[in-house]
């Protein structure tokens, strides 16, 4: 095809339908046979490259007369449908549901074809009845039929007779499948005699089969730990580093086995099959299809809604990527890790955290180097039992008095002023243009509360009478590591939370968002906005810390509304009704201004106008871009 079209120019030919043609396929700059479906405009065609089974819509600028010669050879492809099944829902037609779901699992899949042919039939039926066999995630072989009805996806069809005295029973087509898939598809043809066994009509032709130290179905096992060298000093090449400054290591001596073992895996491993719906759990081992779309050893390190953060074990680095690229099997099981996870000797880095670029000159400076490790401290087998002593589930520690969170009131609300009053504010998060959390400027110095203590429980120091509330938030962070962890998780449950800047602010939760790692939402009650966070950031509030009102106020703001002909494209995600520019422009008005409220309604509505320093609405600038109305 190349050879015969890659110097051709295009000549105008009145297509019609039906007839054959060369397709020049643009973004891969490749020429395919195909023909013409139909016309869809006086320059666009609806072809369908049969060596492929594609249908695309293509510019008749890249069609081309197919030559003679190119004809006489048939199609590469062939056409089939599965026998026995129907549309679900009492319709003749395949859902979009369930032609996304056979693409998923049989698009690149390795597969077992057998044709359902009677022998009185004539062999050109078009297209070819089959039915379809894949392998599970335990290595068994499902039937695509029998998984689409298991689905939903499908109906099972009533079976025809093929004359008065027999018919084809459902388990006239079951068949023994024992070998392996090959590296191409096995096409079996099998003919309806009543007399002879099916299991007599199957081709007896071997395939390769997974050696058993290669593949072991879903296990709670997991990997064996990394071999250390037996000695002091070894040479190394860095694969990578973390963020967390563990530097990952491959002994040289190690090198050639993994190459080896790389090299088996991608030509043992050609294609799992059908995977049943898995809920992955951190920790467990897997193996993992990379973006270079090879398949290596990995572990689960967290589970992110629909994706999954996996670490490659055999090169330390980890990768977010679909769940649908993991399969939850063991690759050669008895073969310890060969990425070894070190640390610097005497090194702490400043704030005992490691900054990103600390992380970076790390990097740039032993990423791919060939480098002599020193084991200054090894790994003992006392430290490896005492962590494994450590990990001992204590249920009675459950029970204990200091592992249960106080039920507390929920906070004080602030108010703003009556109706018609001005007030100074500032505006401390913005959901959309018109919806935002306010704090009133003088809240600072009010002190609602005529009850002190001088110690709490914790072990914290009450405030004074005229401690502000910003006063009593430093003294508490600088003794937060005695205050006892959050267990109750209950919605609206005060509890002080770590914000990114590393310090502690009074919140409340809202839900919970993830169980695996269990991750709570939370709304920072003198603020308004909203974070997810996990358990070592939360923690008790000193009951002292309830006295002060809730700084935030959530409002609407009166003057203005949506447009109704906004060409902005992108959305606010949660409010579709505004759109990013229309919000990105309110932020602007709002940003390092001082501001003031005219409150519109009483509560619970809580709708005011804010106005600039020189009283002007802070929305008109908004009116006079378009990106809202003017709402009288």
């Amino acid at each position: 095809m190349i050879a015969a079209y890659e110097n051709s120019k295009w000549e105008p030919v009145k297509w019609e339908n039906d007839m054959h043609c060369a397709v020049k396929i643009q973004d891969k700059n490749q020429w395919r046979r195909g023909q013409i479906i139909r016309m869809v405009t006086d320059t666009l065609v609806e072809v369908l490259l049969y060596d492929v089974g594609v249908e695309l819509v293509v510019n008749v600028d890249c069609l081309r007369k197919l030559q003679e010669n190119l004809k006489a050879m048939g199609r590469l492809s062939l056409e089939c449908s599965l026998v026995d099944i129907r549309p679900a829902g009492g319709s003749d037609k395949w859902t979009a549901t369930a032609c996304d779901c056979l693409s998923l699992y049989l698009t690149g899949a390795v597969a077992t074809i057998i044709l359902q042919v009677d022998s009185e039939e004539n062999n050109t039926t078009w297209p070819l009845p089959v039915k379809i066999f894949c392998r599970d995630e335990k290595g068994e072989r499902v039937d695509v039929s029998k998984y689409l009805i298991k689905k939903g996806l499908a109906l099972r069809e009533r079976r025809i007779k093929l004359d008065n005295s027999h018919s084809l029973s459902e388990k006239s087509l079951e068949v023994p499948l024992e070998q392996e898939d090959s590296v191409v598809t096995n096409c079996i043809k099998t003919h309806f005699d009543p007399d002879k066994k099916t299991a007599d009509i199957i081709s007896e032709q071997k395939v390769s089969e997974f050696q058993e130290e290669i593949l072991e179905p879903r296990t709670t096992r997991g990997y064996k730990p990394p071999a250390i060298p037996n000695m002091k000093v070894f040479e190394a090449t860095v694969s990578c580093v973390g963020d967390d400054g563990t530097i990952f290591v491959v002994p040289k001596l190690s090198e050639f086995e993994l190459i080896k073992m790389t090299n088996e895996i991608q030509s043992n491993l050609k294609c799992l099959g059908l995977l049943e719906p898995y809920i992955w759990k951190k920790g467990e081992a897997c193996a993992v299809r990379g973006s270079d779309t090879l398949w290596y050893r990995g572990k689960v390190m967290e589970v992110v809604g629909g994706a999954v953060r996996v670490q490659y074990l055999d090169h330390g680095f980890t990768e977010k990527i679909p769940q649908c690229h993991l399969y939850p099997i063991l690759l050669y099981p008895d073969i310890p890790q060969f990425c070894i996870p070190c640390q610097l000797h005497n090194t702490t880095p400043v704030g005992n955290v490691w900054q990103p670029d600390a992380i970076e000159v790390l990097q740039q400076l032993l990423s791919k180097r060939e480098v002599d490790i020193h084991i200054m401290k090894p790994r003992s087998d006392h430290d490896k039992k005492y962590e494994e002593e450590q990990w001992e589930i204590r249920f009675e520690e459950l029970l204990s008095s200091e592992t249960d969170t106080p039920l507390l009131p929920p906070y004080l609300s602030s108010s703003l002023p009556s109706p018609g009053e001005l007030c100074a504010v500032q505006v401390k998060h913005v959901i959309s243009p018109n919806e935002v959390y306010i704090c009133l400027d003088s809240i600072e110095t009010c002190n609602h509360s005529n009850q002190h203590s001088d110690t709490d429980d914790s072990g914290v120091s009450g405030e004074s009478e005229s401690e502000s509330l910003d006063e009593a938030l430093q003294r508490v962070n600088k003794k937060v590591e005695a205050l006892p962890p959050l267990t109750d998780f209950r919605t609206e449950m005060p509890c002080l939370a770590e914000y990114d800047d590393g310090l502690w602010y009074r919140a409340k939760i809202v839900s919970i968002k993830e169980f695996n790692p269990l991750s709570i939402l939370v709304q920072f009650v003198d603020y308004g906005s909203t974070a997810k966070l996990t358990l070592n950031r939360l923690c008790q509030i000193p009951p002292h810390l309830m006295r002060y009102p809730a700084r935030a106020i959530k409002v609407l703001l009166a003057g203005f509304k949506p447009p109704l002909r906004d060409l902005g494209e992108t959305r606010i995600p949660y409010c579709p009704k505004w759109s990013m520019e229309a919000l990105w422009a309110m932020i602007d008005c709002l940003q390092g201004k001082q501001l003031y409220a005219v409150s519109m309604a009483p509560a619970p509505e809580q709708i005011v106008t804010l106005y600039d320093d020189e009283q002007h609405p802070v929305h008109m600038p908004l009116v006079e871009m378009g990106l809202a109305d003017k709402d009288e």
